[in-house]
């Protein structure tokens, strides 16, 4: 087996430590978790943590990065140009209903966004992280919208913040009341609601 450059090797390091924080933070939360636990569990010392992130909400926004990325990724094998909406929301029934689906990945979101909450220095970068979220959503309103030939019947950013709403809402319910809210609930509002947005925009290029 070829012998792993310096790069390839720093990346693998980092690969294996954000593996090690996704089980830590999810067994111990965020705030009970170590660094001494995640190197531990990767193999590592807390140096090489310090090698590649700068502390732990450091490591845990990257480790939220990192999930995000997987989920825009996998957005563009569903997100086809020309595709039809409602073609989309069937696609992600096979898939969890709800990006959030994931109980502990959701209860980890929760907990993080309480403690950025009550720590005005880890607040700039959960927003930053929601701010690209919703840019990723607008992006693919106006995808699935544009791609049908339609005109855009709100401003794709508000829709984006809409969706987010209502996708991290049901998630929230659902999993409190699991046996009367499924997380496909969140894929049936979005239903709902995109018909509507669908009407309204083949109104406006009708009036057109």
């Amino acid at each position: 087996m070829p012998r792993l450059t310096r790069a390839e090797s720093m990346q693998r390091t980092r690969n294996l430590l954000l593996t090690a924080a996704e089980e830590v933070f999810a067994e111990k939360g965020f705030t009970q978790a170590s660094l001494e636990d995640i190197a531990d569990r990767a193999g590592y010392t807390r140096g090489a943590v310090y090698a590649h992130f700068a502390d732990k909400e450091d490591l845990f926004l990257a480790l939220l990065g990192d999930w995000l990325d997987r989920d825009i990724e996998e957005s563009e094998e569903i997100l086809a140009p020309g595709g039809d909406a409602m073609q989309t929301v069937d696609t992600l029934r096979g898939r969890g209903g709800n990006r959030f689906a994931d109980r502990k990945r959701f209860v980890l979101m929760l907990e993080f966004r309480l403690y950025a909450m009550r720590n005005p220095l880890a607040a700039p970068a959960l927003r930053d992280y929601d701010r690209r979220s919703r840019d990723w959503y607008a992006r693919s309103t106006r995808r699935v919208i544009e791609g049908m030939g339609l005109p855009l019947p709100a401003p794709a950013e508000q829709m984006a913040l809409m969706a987010l709403a209502l996708e991290h809402g049901i998630a929230l319910l659902a999993h409190t009341d699991p046996e009367a809210i499924s997380q496909d609930a969140y894929l049936d509002a979005v239903a709902l609601w995109g018909t509507a947005l669908i009407s309204a925009a083949e109104r406006e290029r009708g009036a057109r």
